[in-house]
This record gives structure tokens, C-alpha cells and sequence, in this order.
């Protein structure tokens, strides 16, 4: 897999949508810059976000007015641009405007897409630019997740008139790319179902897990010391659905007093707190909060059982993580553990949201040692044969020869050349397009508080004094 020393290296842009760290987005990021590193090409992310949550549409307009051109960001551990998309209509985010003014991507020789939904993609299927789709979950997918917990900006999307508008954007960005690789076997039978036309050039490649640093304890270690079940997530996240699981353990609690849950992760909000304590569990939960990489490695290796409650994944880096280090995974069928936790080989697949089923999994192997043994050899093979470094690299490596193979070739063309580019007349009129878009939407909110303005603004004005 080592490039020819006099070959040029070539410039490859790692293209995502989510700018904050930690998160499963930037480790897929980060496993792309091992990788490209050692084959010999240069590598620069490019960030298609905007930097901080909750943040209100005025600040997001004068946010994109202050970093409308790209710019450095120097707070990731990689080469990295930025660029803040405009706040257009959710059916209208993803035409951003660094691809509408620009030809941004001519600089660079490759780009490679990660990300869980891929709808950030758009403006390279547009500009029938070859990419490579690293995808975690289909946006329906997500968005139904959140749904389950009842989100109502979920809900507001998936019934709104522009929802078929969004699932066309995310097929053609599906349709037009040169290699899907899907990060769980859930997504790629989902992506197949939804465009089964790709189905030739789909695979799976899961997200590796560093199996150096990730690893088991000898059995007779790991069974000393107090029992405990474990998960590791963003806990406040309503997709986690941690309050189904405190539920479900307090339950467990009652059958096995001696086992404790570790939630880590995440410093617990108020609700949780208030629930645990409402379940009488304050002694048998234990909040970890953010926690160091080894004391993390030290958690996976210790716990019984890794238990997910989620109502959606697209994969679950963590349960790849822990059942790397033995631990055999209790989930709900929300997605990305189906087809990686096996009934009674590397763990127990329940139905979502469902109480029950989770209580009479995590019992029924804490009570039957044996049973848990035979599933850490499981596990710990399953990840060796699936999602160690070695095997994603090759894997990685073959798709990526295939799509770009002039970067293989021993006379170095730049693929932009070989490519179509967009004509100025195409740039004029996405440009025309856009600005009839957004004076549209001005136009809709205006009419919307024309009460409200004329009450606080105009009047005011035209009073006169007594």
C-alpha cells in the first residue's frame, strides 16, 4: 500500500458536515488522515458547519456574512477549512454557498465523504465531481429516530411538503457517487432498498477500532472487583434514551443487587439526576461524566455487559470499541447494531424501546457466566475479522485505487482534468436560483410579522407627541 516515491502527492479533500469534536463523525475523519498519510497523499478536511449549537438565524446570517469565504480553522488536529452555509430553509442548507460561487473543489485531486447522513454531498453530485461516500445512516433513518422520543422538529420535516424535496437531494448524491461504503450491515441493506441501482458498487467498511490500545483482560482479572453494566454516549441526547435504561436497571437492581450501571460519556443534566434519584438508585448508578482514554479502555475491560438503549444509530463506534475489549453487547434493533450483535455470540438484540426485553436480556446473561465467556472470545474475534485497522485499510485502500486510479497511475493526470467543469453560465444561474429562493423566504417571513413590525416599529414612529 506505499505509494511509488516519485509519484506526486496528490491533494485529497476529506469533506464532512459536522465541525465539533468528539463524535463518531471527526473519528471517521481521523482514520481517513491515518490513512491517506500513509499512502502518500496530502489531505485537508473541509467542514461544512456552523460552529456552536443554538444558535438563532440572525446570529447564523451574520456568522455566514463574517466567514463567507473559507477559512483555516486551527483548532482541529488536522489541515482544515471551514465555511458557514447560509440559513436557508432546511430543503435549501445543502446547495452551500462555497460550492454556488466558487469551484472550490478544482484544488483538490480527490474527495472522500464522511459523514452519517450524506445529504452534504449534494453540491459534488450536482457538479458530477467523483467522490467516495463513507456513510453512517440514511437522513430518514435519523430523523425517524428522533422522532420515537417525540422530537417535534422530526416530526415537522418528515410531514412537511418539501420532505420528498430532501429524500430526492439525498438519492442523487447516492446515485451520482463512485463508491458507497456503508458503516453498519443495517445501513447498507437500507441504502440498497433505496436505490437498489448502486447495489453493484456498495459495500460494507466499518469504522476500525485500534485493537492495540483496545483489548481484553485475562477472564480471572475481569471477574474481580464489583459487577457492573456500562454505556458510554452523549447521555443527555434524547436518541440515547437513557431514561428507558435507568428504568430497565432499576429492575435488574432488584434481581441483582450487587450490579451497578456506569453511565460515561457525559456530565447528566438535571432530568437524569432527578430520575435516578426517583428510582431510589443512587447508589447503583454512577454518573462518570467525561472520562480519560484509559480509564475509558479501563471501563470497557471491567464492565459485564455493554448495554445501548438508543432509539437510532448508524453504527455505534463505542459498541466496536467495547466488544474489542470482550464485552458483549445488550441493544435495541435501532439500526446500526443489527448485524453485529448476534443473538448469543457477541451479545442479545431487543425491540426498541422495550423495557422488558432489555431487562430479561441483561439478567439472563449475568446469571449464566458461561454464556458471557464463550461470547467475549466472540466479540474480541468479531472486531479482528471486521473492524481492525488492518482489514477497513485494505478495504479503504481498494475503493479508493478503484475510484481514483490516476492517483496509481505512473503519469499523473489531475482527476479534475478527465472530469466535466462547471460552466459559468451554470454558476450565474445557481446564483440567480439562490437569491429568488432566499427573497422568497424573506418575502414569506415578512408577511408572517407585518402585525408585529407594524405594532413596534412603524407605529412608534408615527406617533406625534400630545
Amino acid at each position: 500500500m506505499n505509494p511509488s516515491p516519485d509519484r506526486p502527492r496528490d491533494h485529497t479533500c476529506v469533506l464532512t458536515l459536522q465541525a465539533e469534536r468528539p463524535g463518531g463523525v471527526p473519528t471517521v475523519v481521523d482514520w481517513w488522515f491515518t490513512f491517506l498519510n500513509r499512502w502518500g497523499h496530502r489531505a485537508t478536511a473541509l467542514y461544512a458547519a456552523f460552529e456552536g449549537d443554538g444558535i438563532g438565524r440572525w446570529e447564523r446570517l451574520r456568522q455566514t456574512i463574517r466567514t463567507w469565504r473559507v477559512h483555516r480553522r486551527k483548532d482541529h488536529p488536522h489541515p482544515t477549512l471551514a465555511n458557514a452555509p447560509l440559513p436557508a430553509p432546511l430543503w435549501l442548507f445543502y446547495f452551500m454557498p462555497q460550492w454556488i460561487f466558487g469551484n472550490l473543489f478544482d484544488q483538490f485531486d480527490q474527495v472522500v465523504v464522511a459523514g452519517g447522513p450524506c445529504l452534504h454531498a449534494l453540491p459534488l453530485a450536482l457538479r458530477r465531481k467523483r467522490y467516495i461516500l463513507w456513510l453512517g445512516t440514511m437522513y430518514e433513518d435519523e430523523l425517524r429516530g428522533k422522532v420515537l422520543i417525540n422530537d417535534e422538529w422530526a416530526k415537522g420535516i418528515l410531514s412537511s411538503p418539501f420532505w420528498p424535496f430532501l429524500a430526492w437531494q439525498e438519492r442523487l448524491v447516492l446515485r451520482r457517487a463512485s463508491r458507497i461504503l456503508t458503516q453498519s450491515p443495517y445501513t447498507m441493506r437500507r441504502v440498497q432498498e433505496a436505490v437498489p441501482e448502486v447495489s453493484d458498487r456498495t459495500e460494507l467498511v466499518m469504522v476500525p477500532v485500534d485493537v492495540s490500545r483496545f483489548n481484553p483482560l485475562p477472564d480471572d482479572e475481569r471477574d474481580t472487583g464489583e459487577r457492573f453494566i456500562l454505556n458510554v454516549s452523549r447521555i443527555n441526547d434524547p436518541r440515547k434514551n437513557i431514561p428507558l435504561l435507568l428504568r430497565a436497571f432499576a429492575r435488574v437492581h432488584q434481581q441483582l443487587p450487587d450490579v451497578k450501571l456506569v453511565l460515561a460519556g457525559d456530565e447528566p443534566g438535571p432530568r437524569l439526576q432527578s430520575l435516578r434519584d426517583e428510582l431510589g438508585l443512587e447508589d447503583a448508578v454512577v454518573f462518570k461524566g467525561k472520562v480519560s482514554r484509559d480509564e475509558l479502555v479501563d471501563l470497557y475491560r471491567r464492565a459485564q455487559l455493554f448495554v445501548i438503549s438508543s432509539t437510532q444509530e448508524g453504527l455505534g463506534i463505542v459498541m466496536l470499541e467495547a466488544m474489542a475489549c470482550g464485552t458483549p453487547v445488550v441493544a435495541t434493533d435501532c439500526g446500526g447494531p443489527e448485524g453485529i450483535v448476534i443473538n448469543d455470540q457477541t451479545g442479545r438484540l431487543v425491540s426498541n424501546n422495550n423495557a422488558d426485553a432489555l431487562v430479561d436480556a441483561v439478567t439472563d446473561l449475568l446469571t449464566d457466566r458461561q454464556k458471557l465467556l464463550s461470547m467475549r472470545r466472540r466479540c474480541v474475534n468479531f472486531i479482528e475479522s471486521h473492524a481492525s485497522p488492518s482489514v477497513v485499510e485494505e478495504q479503504l485502500h481498494a475503493a479508493f485505487a478503484q475510484t481514483f486510479p490516476t492517483s496509481y497511475a505512473s503519469t499523473h493526470i489531475p482527476s479534475e482534468r478527465a472530469e466535466p467543469r462547471v460552466g459559468h453560465l451554470h454558476e450565474w444561474l445557481a446564483l440567480t436560483w439562490l437569491l429568488l429562493v432566499l427573497a422568497g423566504t424573506l418575502q414569506h417571513q415578512f408577511i408572517i410579522h407585518w402585525p408585529s413590525i407594524q405594532a413596534r416599529l412603524i407605529a412608534p414612529l408615527l406617533m406625534t407627541r400630545p
